[in-house]
């Protein structure tokens, strides 16, 4: 066609500048879907002698942003200004949800809601949000950006699916990834009410944006971040047993109800190869190598890296840390461990977990 883009009708996931800058197709006529293939007959010359060849071609239909039909995918692409598309995601959610929409700026992700990729925002109204933020039943301060800044932004994320979802696709027991990358789960009962997580209902759905869909919903999503502490995610992993019978012996139940704390937790294979006779450590000892593994505060693995050394709950003993080849590794005397997997958020603080058990000095070895 005379704009360059090819024979096929509008697909949301093929915008183009013009709906991107939100300004109409400049050059008047262009050519979409639906389309004809015709046919005929060139005559050409095959080895000294004149023959007909069959040839097709396709045809499209003409538009003009004057003549299109605004509620087609056709004028999304074409003709935002015309049919008045230019309202982004942004714009719904800074005029009818305002908390929410705050919550997202101050946190640097309304970016997220200008681009022109479609995505799907389950917005909680004001009066939701608002509640949520003053009464939040977790440890985890959302007003608190400076010490919950990682979790903030787990649970807007979660919040946010990246594909146009309208309710017409959703249906009952359906599972969809979130922008954090964990799923959220829909219910629709026999009246047709889309619930979200089983406690959230979609109280105006399908709220039509340029950039994707806004669903407004009676509740707040919490992530599994916000519904799991540090004692918990322990007690469930597999892979901490040993670690986590350790902390249980040793009383440390803090870690279900108070924080924030960063816990290096190391696996059970860690402490297969460990040197230290954990049968022959006293109840002080077994506290003082606990401590060492906790640190006060939430600290991500970058920010790690940055201050270079940590103070633990050992109050005499900090922890020293170097990258190398992108992974985290902490100084841990003559030898070093590794943080195998970082940044595990949980409702009291966040978990690396490191491939060795973190050594003090005057433990008994075997």
């Amino acid at each position: 066609p005379s704009d360059g883009h090819s024979y096929r009708s509008y697909g949301y996931k093929n915008i183009n500048s013009y709906s991107q800058s939100c300004i109409d197709y400049r050059w008047g006529t262009f050519m979409e879907a639906p389309c004809t293939t015709l046919t005929y007959y060139k005559r050409v010359k095959r080895r000294r002698r004149w023959t007909r060849e069959k040839k097709t071609y396709r045809k499209c239909t003409a538009y003009t942003c004057d003549t299109v039909d605004c509620d087609s995918d056709i004028a999304r692409k074409y003709c935002p200004q015309t049919c008045g598309w230019c309202t982004t995601l942004s714009d719904e959610l800074n005029a009818n949800f305002t908390a929410f929409a705050s919550f997202l700026d101050q946190l640097g992700l309304d970016y997220k809601l200008r681009s022109p990729e479609q995505r799907t925002v389950f917005a909680p109204d004001d009066a939701t949000f608002t509640d949520f933020l003053e009464n939040s039943t977790t440890v985890i301060d959302y007003t608190d950006i400076d010490q919950w800044r990682a979790h903030m932004v787990d649970l807007a994320l979660y919040h946010i699916v990246h594909q146009r979802l309208t309710t017409d696709n959703i249906i009952d027991g359906m599972e969809v990834c979130t922008s954090q990358g964990t799923d959220i789960t829909f219910t629709v009962d026999t009246n047709g009410t889309v619930f979200v997580n089983n406690d959230s209902e979609i109280t105006t759905p399908d709220i039509d944006i340029r950039n994707g869909v806004v669903h407004s919903i009676n509740n707040v999503l919490l992530p599994p971040s916000a519904l799991t502490t540090t004692w918990e995610y322990l007690d469930q992993s597999a892979s901490h047993t040993t670690f986590f019978e350790l902390l249980e012996n040793a009383n440390f139940t803090f870690l279900d109800t108070d924080g924030p704390f960063t816990m290096f937790a190391p696996t059970n294979d860690a402490f297969n190869c460990s040197t230290i006779d954990f049968n022959a450590l006293t109840a002080n000892q077994t506290k003082d190598l606990l401590n060492y593994h906790i640190i006060s505060g939430n600290h991500l693995s970058y920010e790690l890296f940055n201050a270079y050394e940590k103070e633990t709950l050992t109050e005499e003993f900090s922890l020293k840390f170097y990258a190398r080849y992108y992974k985290l590794y902490i100084k841990n005397g003559p030898y070093k461990s590794k943080v195998k997997r970082g940044n595990i958020l949980t409702s009291t603080g966040i978990i690396h977990v490191v491939d060795a058990v973190l050594r003090i000095p005057g433990l008994p070895s075997v």
